[in-house]
């Protein structure tokens, strides 16, 4: 195996997982704040995290894929259910963040179709259980993918 691959796989998940608890972090902290400006700020800061996010993601792949490939398990069962588990759970993720975090920055300065949200629809727009879903959509994957590495099943 070469540990320049092994390096730059735990390099990216260093990066995935520090970038992402920031992005985490605005997903449970943007519920409790009102402040129009406040909420558009921790919006900009998660997704200035989300792209070091799929830079770090990236990195772990490429790392993860190579080093896979040269200890010849590539198509070892259990490193192709992690592959699938990682573009599931990243396909969900976004199916559940994006529309939502997008459609509140417009719901904020509104739009050509539409003006801003009044404080008090602002207001229920942001009690909204969705960090919770996507935490949970991610600790399960993560779980399952440490189970995986582990165990090593097939």
């Amino acid at each position: 195996m070469y540990p320049w691959l092994v390096t730059l796989h735990l390099l990216g998940l260093v990066v995935f997982l520090l970038a992402h608890g920031v992005s985490i972090s605005v997903a449970f902290r943007v519920r409790g704040e009102r402040r129009r400006d406040a909420v558009v700020t921790l919006l900009d800061l998660s997704g200035r995290a989300t792209q070091v996010v799929y830079v770090g993601l990236a990195l772990l792949g490429v790392g993860g894929l190579g080093a896979a490939w040269s200890a010849g398990l590539l198509t070892a069962p259990w490193v192709v259910l992690s592959y699938v588990i990682v573009v599931v759970t990243l396909f969900a993720m976004y199916a559940v963040a994006s529309p939502y975090y997008h459609g509140l920055r417009a719901a904020i300065g509104g739009t050509a179709d539409a003006p801003p949200l009044d404080d008090e629809a602002l207001d229920r727009r942001l009690r909204t259980r969705r960090p919770e879903l996507l935490a949970t959509l991610g600790g399960v994957a993560l779980v399952c993918l440490v189970v995986l590495m582990t165990v090593k099943p097939g």
